[in-house]
């Protein structure tokens, strides 16, 4: 046994703490993306970019000041071809994000679009029309300059589109 003691009249147990180091990501490239589910509305899910490192062989999306530690989503595009990517700032509250098309996780990747800031706060969101129904995307989230990883939420959507007669109003 071990003993703390203080000036060696009061012992008491020594209490010895351990700090497991946090497991690996597996998102950090294209080809572990995490797949998110396409929903009419946004839920968001909490994912990290802790520990990760620069996506090699695909170029710097140009937006977000990326120098590295994205995670990597996929999503399959509804019917409807509209895609909407959310973020949400968790303990990373300046993002950056890109969505990409491939067709492959090994690429070559086209990039669609890349944002900073359209969400809440300094949190990217992006709205995508007129992609390819049934494709997959390739979403890249990164913190802003890399100096601030950690946990964030995102999510992806699709509004239903409207059903039934369409009523028209003149004025």
């Amino acid at each position: 046994n071990l003993y703390n003691c203080a000036n060696n009249t009061t012992c008491a147990p020594l209490e010895i703490i351990c700090v497991l180091p946090a497991p690996p990501i597996t998102n950090d490239d294209p080809c572990g993306a995490v797949p998110l589910s396409v929903n009419s509305n946004c839920a968001m899910a909490t994912y990290t970019n802790g520990g990760a490192g620069a996506s090699t062989g695909i170029p710097a999306p140009g937006c977000a000041n990326y120098v590295g530690g994205d995670v990597w989503f996929s999503a399959t595009v509804p019917a409807s071809g509209v895609l909407n990517v959310e973020t949400g700032a968790g303990f990373l509250t300046d993002g950056g994000m890109a969505v990409y098309t491939a067709t492959s996780c090994t690429g070559p990747f086209t990039l669609l679009e890349c944002d900073d800031d359209d969400g809440t706060g300094l949190m990217p969101l992006l709205n995508l029309t007129g992609l390819t129904a049934g494709s997959t995307v390739y979403i890249r989230v990164w913190e802003y300059g890399n100096n601030n990883n950690g946990t964030f939420n995102i999510c992806t959507w699709s509004p239903i589109p409207p059903s039934g007669d369409c009523i028209y109003s003149l004025s």
